[in-house]
């Protein structure tokens, strides 16, 4: 089984929410992969570069297996980092990666960088590498102002284009809110749109990896 996270947008807590999963199904008894197929904003370490993202799944597991098939400094989309860096970002070596990695695991999450649209590789963008890989997606959103819309751009995009939705996890709740858009996030996005939403995650800030292991377990 495998599932591609996307977002509405960046720093949304992409990254929080595949950590999440990922710890969740390993907790369950499972075997899990997260895969990283394009890292942009690569962090340097010595003469080597590391996957921020996957850095911040090995940090509370050395058991889940992780990968990632690009890694490039700067933030920016990866086909601008790519460019920037003079790499050529080849489809078929993220889909090869993309198997050697699945086979090894009961469930497999692929972390996509930045929404849908963002720019993966001079010819195609995340929608694309998601088609290539023929997975469904679960998207990320944040209950505040705006991001209604972002959430609804998202959703009809993926279904316009044929991209299956396994369903919706909306991140960064606020607890004690007088916030009028985030109080009232979850009803308006019930009105516009019939995909399932798989769990609401608090508004979380410096918590180990049990209260994450909760937070996520009644998930998928």
């Amino acid at each position: 089984m495998e599932y591609f996270i996307t977002g509405i947008d960046t720093d949304i807590g992409k990254t929080f929410v595949t950590k999440g999963l990922a710890l969740a199904q390993e907790a369950k008894g499972k075997k899990v992969g997260v895969y990283k197929p394009l890292q942009s904003g690569a962090i340097k370490k010595g003469d080597k570069l590391l996957a921020p993202d996957l850095e911040a799944v090995k940090s509370l597991s050395e058991t889940i297996n992780t990968k990632c098939s690009y890694l490039l400094e700067g933030e920016v989309s990866p086909a601008l980092a790519a460019r920037l860096a003079g790499i050529k970002i080849d489809i078929n070596k993220i889909k090869s990666d993309f198997k050697e990695i699945s086979v090894l695991n009961d469930i497999t999450f692929v972390e996509g960088a930045g929404g849908i649209l963002a720019p993966a590789t001079n010819e195609m963008l995340c929608a694309d590498l998601i088609k290539s890989l023929n997975i469904p997606i679960i998207i990320v959103t944040v209950p505040f102002l705006g991001r209604l819309n972002h959430t609804l751009l998202t959703i009809h995009y993926a279904k316009t284009n044929g991209i299956n939705i396994k369903g919706i996890i909306i991140n960064k709740i606020p607890e004690n809110s007088t916030d009028l858009a985030a109080n009232n996030f979850i009803k308006e996005l019930k009105m516009y749109t019939d995909i399932e939403i798989l769990g609401f995650i608090k508004n979380l800030d410096n918590i180990n990896k049990t209260q994450i292991i909760n937070e996520f377990r009644n998930i998928l």
